[in-house]
Parts: structure tokens; C-alpha cells; sequence
């Protein structure tokens, strides 16, 4: 088996296509429910509810029984109808607008959760003002050991309201030691307001072109990208390959607005129709924007959904850029949250959305799963098959489009690419490798050993251009799988071995610079990416050709 493994940014909202307005709620749910007989229905549930709360042998929690009801009834709608928990809401709304508070740290809680390994420093955020590096272990927050700690609960202990502080203990190597280890430091953080950024990364690719890496779309998602534009066309961009991988959505109006910019005249970007008339609607371009005839590509792959194949659909059914990768996610329904009495809320979906062409992108799907999902199972052979191969002529299940130039394009499953490249996977023993956290102690390690005098080696450029881990690594990597008992073909081990080498570099380089750094080295295997360089020339003349 091998698997899809493009970078770590999947999200666990994938797929997810949400619309920002709630006006007129009240009346669409009441026009929704004044044509079904619903009241006779309500009463044999709250019926049946109290019998069981009366009756039962044993002690119920209603309220259990009452969300475990609630799933079942959703269960049997879509796959992305969905029951959210108090907690769940404030997190989704969290991810959506684009910042929370805290102390602005990645991390990773160890498997024997006694300690928490920083792995990324927000810049200029709480924990780097106070001097907290990437390769710090915590392990005591505001004095209490986290022996026992889950990730919710370091969440929970990290995070709080701007302003209030919280105590964290550390242990740096390289610092005294003392019996035991290192002596410990402690740090006063304030929390604060941290940025999500949706736009991970933008760096120039070449003399003329552009790199914009966009993770999903949130509130701030249209401003972040106007922002790298603006800061890549000063540095002499002239066009641009925009990378929605693994972007598994997020809100409707954004990926709307950032389409605008590329897309001249009043043409139709999508469209939405549901049962209910009040959520059908129609959204077009506006002439003017500053971007209308920069010749640009749209990187997609199985992982790249909703609000991504909104994008990546307008820009193929418009003929405005060539769209290169795997065939998208397959996600054409749009959800609206309806928040709930006790502070849950309801995901609900309200509408199927259209590209400009009429298609619909929907897969297949039989209550809350789908017919031919995407996993990463090696028994899904139809799964497997309809996002790692190219659409022919002759393929009956996917409906037939035709573009304003004549080019053909297909629905019924996903966007599928102008240009189909196969994704990058990786063995059955990487994956084993990597899920055990081996390269990542010894990334940790590194950093925290080497980090001071690599920054005065390197600067950013000079990293990408001279730095490369010796293949060495490998070997200590194989020695801790067997300490560790992690089974590992080596011949699948030497198969990935260029790729394992890049991606520690990488993430080497994030630790020490950035997120341009990593994907700047990221993509210097990249096949998606490179196949998307070599079509400049096709994309200028699509942009001049569009009208």
C-alpha cells in the first residue's frame, strides 16, 4: 500500500463549505418546516424519551441519550450534517476567524504525557517575547506536572482571555544541569490574540514568478491573500502558482472574493440552490481588480475541497487558468450553523453549490458516508482509483461540460485537473517511521542542541541553498524503529529515502526560519509543482485571452 502523504496541513474540518449571513433565519426555518408534518413525530420521540427516563432497568443520562439521538437523525442526511458540542463549536469558531488567544506555541504532548516538545514559535507572539525557542520541553504548567495530561488538557491549561498570564517550566538543552537533567526555567507568559493564517506561505519561485501556499478559507483568508499579492508583485512578480492542496475548505464568501480578483467583467463564480428558495443564490465577479489578467496556475489534489473546488472550478469552467494536480475531494453541498440552546450548534446542509458551467462536483454519498470515500484504505480500489487516475473520453460516470473555448470538463466526482499528475506517496514503513514519532525526536533534538550556532551559520536563503542532512540519519532512524519495535521493510525505507532526507531539512528549516522555508525545500521534489512551472506560457495566454 502506498499513501498519499503531501504535507501536514490536513485539517480535521475537511470539506467544508460555510455561509457567513443569517438573516432571515427565522422565517427559512419556519417556511422549511411548515410543509412536513413534524409535531405528530416530535411527540413520539419525547414519548419514547420519557419511557426510557421512567422505565429503564438502569440509570440514563438523558442528555447523552438526547445527543446520541440527534447523530443518529443526522447520520442519516449527508456526510457533512453534523451534531456539535459546546466545546466544538467554540473551536470551529476559533479555526474560522482566523486567530484565538493564547500563548502562541506549537506542540507535541509525548506518548508517555509527562512532556510537551515545543515545535514552532509564533513570531513576535507571547512565548517569543519572554524567549521560549523551539526544542523547549514543558513539563509543569502554573506548577502542576503534566504526568497524565491529554492535548485537550495542555489546550485547555495553555490557552486563556488576553491579558491573564499563565507560569510554564521548561527544560532547555543545553542549560545547567542539576540531578535529573537540566535545571529547569521558569516563564511568565501574558496571553494574547494569535493569528491563524490560512495564507502558510508566499515567496518568489522564480525571476518573474510567484509562490502563494493558501490552507483554507477563513475570515481573514481574502485579506491575507491581498496582502502576499501586494508584497510578491513588489518583488517583481509577474505571474503566480497558487497552491490549494490539501485546503479543505471553509467559508464560501471568501474563496468568492479571492476568485473576484483574478476573474475580469461580471461573470458567474458560483451558484447555490437548496430546497428552501431563501438559501439559493448567485455570485459574480466585479470588473476592476488589480489581478483580472495576471496569468496564474491552481495547484489542487484529493485533499483540496468545498470552498477550494469553488476556486479551482470557476477558474477551469471560465478558462481563466490551467488547473494541475489530482482530481479535488468531490464536496458540493453548503452548510449553514444554527447555534442550539445550551451553546451547541447544528452544521446543517442547506444547499448544493454550481460552478459557472452548471456542474455539480458532488460524489456520490448514502447517508453520512459516502459511496466511494476518500481514505486511505488499499481495499477502496474505487476510491483509490477515481483520485490517483486520470478521466478519459470514454468515462460514462462522470457527466461532460464544455468551456467558453471548447474544452472539455467533467462533474460527478470532484475537480478533475487540466493536467493530471500523480500524487507523491509513501511506503507502508515511512509511514510507520513518522507515525512514531522517530524523525521528529531526533528534529527536536537537533534543534535544541544546534539551534543558536545554526542561525549564525545560515541565513534563510543560504539554508535552502547549502544545507543537506547526511544520510546517515537514516541509520539512527532505523536503530530507534528497532528500539522502538516499528516494523520497516528496508528496501521501503530506501525507496523514500530522498524524500525522508527533504522533509527533515524542511522541517529543520521551518524550526529555524519559517514556513517559507520549509516549503521552499518542499517543493524541490515536487512533481505537482513543477509540472505547474512548465505551464506559464499556457497560462499567459489563457489570461490574455480571457474576456
Amino acid at each position: 500500500m502506498k499513501l498519499s502523504f503531501y504535507n501536514p496541513k490536513r485539517l480535521a474540518f475537511l470539506g467544508m463549505v460555510l455561509v457567513l449571513s443569517s438573516s432571515l433565519l427565522g422565517a427559512r426555518i419556519e417556511k422549511a418546516f411548515s410543509v412536513d408534518n413534524t409535531m405528530e413525530e416530535m411527540q413520539k420521540y419525547s414519548d419514547v424519551l420519557s419511557l426510557v427516563q421512567k422505565n429503564y432497568v438502569d440509570k440514563v443520562n438523558i442528555t447523552e441519550l438526547n445527543e446520541a439521538a440527534i447523530i443518529g437523525l443526522l447520520s442519516k442526511l449527508d456526510p457533512h450534517s453534523v451534531y456539535m458540542p459546546p466545546k466544538n463549536v467554540k473551536q470551529s469558531a476559533e479555526e474560522f476567524q482566523g486567530n484565538f488567544e493564547g500563548i502562541g506555541v506549537r506542540f507535541n504532548l509525548t506518548s508517555t504525557k509527562d512532556t510537551v516538545y515545543i515545535d514552532e514559535v509564533i513570531p513576535s507572539g507571547p512565548s517569543d517575547k519572554v524567549g521560549i525557542i523551539a526544542g523547549d520541553k514543558i513539563y509543569a504548567i502554573d506548577g502542576k506536572k503534566l504526568t497524565g495530561f491529554t492535548e485537550d488538557s495542555v489546550v485547555k491549561h495553555l490557552r486563556g482571555s488576553k491579558g491573564t498570564k499563565v507560569n510554564v517550566t521548561i527544560a532547555r538543552s543545553g542549560m545547567p544541569m542539576e540531578s535529573g537533567g537540566p535545571k529547569p526555567l521558569s516563564f511568565e507568559i501574558t496571553r494574547d490574540v494569535i493569528p491563524l493564517n490560512s495564507v502558510l506561505a508566499h515567496f518568489m519561485v522564480g525571476e518573474n514568478t510567484g509562490y502563494i501556499e493558501l490552507s483554507r478559507f477563513i475570515q481573514t483568508s481574502h485579506a491575507e491573500m491581498i496582502s502576499a499579492l501586494e508584497e510578491l508583485k513588489g518583488q517583481g512578480m509577474q505571474k503566480l502558482i497558487l497552491d490549494l492542496r490539501d485546503n479543505p475548505g471553509g467559508y464560501l464568501e471568501q474563496a468568492v472574493q479571492i476568485a473576484d480578483e483574478f476573474i475580469g467583467g461580471t461573470k458567474t463564480i458560483v451558484y447555490t440552490k437548496g430546497r428552501v428558495s431563501g438559501f439559493d443564490d448567485i455570485d459574480v465577479s466585479h470588473p476592476g481588480q488589480a489581478y483580472e489578467k495576471m496569468p496564474f496556475v491552481v495547484l489542487v489534489n484529493s485533499g483540496s475541497a468545498s470552498a477550494s473546488e469553488i476556486f479551482s472550478g470557476a477558474m477551469q469552467d471560465l478558462d481563466r487558468a490551467p488547473v494541475v494536480g489530482a482530481t479535488t475531494f468531490g464536496k458540493g453541498l453548503v452548510q449553514r450553523q444554527f447555534p442550539l440552546s445550551d451553546g451547541s450548534g447544528l452544521r446543517l446542509t442547506v444547499s448544493r453549490y454550481y460552478t459557472p458551467s452548471g456542474r455539480s462536483i458532488q460524489r456520490p454519498y448514502e447517508g453520512s458516508k459516502y459511496k466511494h470515500g476518500v481514505t486511505n484504505d488499499e481495499s477502496d480500489e474505487q476510491d483509490n482509483f477515481a483520485h490517483t487516475k486520470d478521466v478519459n473520453a470514454n468515462d460514462t460516470t462522470h457527466p461532460k461540460f464544455k468551456t467558453p473555448s471548447g474544452r472539455t470538463i467533467y462533474g460527478g466526482g470532484g475537480v478533475t485537473p487540466d493536467y493530471f499528475v500523480k500524487e507523491d506517496t509513501l511506503t507502508k514503513s515511512t509511514i510507520r517511521i513518522f507515525a512514531a514519532s522517530i524523525p521528529y525526536d531526533y528534529i527536536r533534538n537537533f534543534i535544541s542542541d544546534h539551534a543558536p550556532e545554526m542561525k549564525k551559520k545560515y541565513t534563510a536563503d543560504s539554508f535552502v541553498k547549502d544545507y543537506r542532512v547526511s544520510e546517515d540519519i537514516l541509520k539512527q532512524f532505523l536503530e530507534r524503529a528497532k528500539e522502538k519495535k516499528v516494523e520497516f521493510d528496508p528496501k521501503e525505507i530506501g525507496a523514500d529515502k530522498a524524500w525522508i532526507l527533504n522533509r527533515i531539512r524542511a522541517d529543520i528549516g521551518r524550526q529555524l526560519f519559517d514556513e517559507n522555508v520549509f516549503f521552499r525545500i518542499h517543493l524541490e521534489n515536487d512533481k505537482q509543482f513543477q509540472k505547474a512551472f512548465t505551464l506559464m506560457s499556457e497560462a499567459q495566454k489563457m489570461a490574455l485571452s480571457f474576456k
